[in-house]
């Protein structure tokens, strides 16, 4: 795993807005385009934004 001296990615909810982590709620994380999605229970994501293409420019 390469690990990098750039800012962390952020956390995205399942509708592609900027979140916080609660505890004592369970998340499943996956990693996708420059940022983790982070999904409670029953949740599927909705929206894909595309944060590497952002950065990019």
């Amino acid at each position: 795993m390469m690990l990098s001296n750039r800012e962390p990615y952020p956390i995205i909810d399942y509708l592609g807005r900027p979140i916080k982590l609660s505890l004592f709620v369970t998340y499943q994380l996956r990693i996708k385009n420059g940022y983790i999605l982070a999904l409670r229970r029953n949740q599927h994501q909705q929206v894909i934004p595309n944060l590497m293409a952002k950065n990019a420019s």
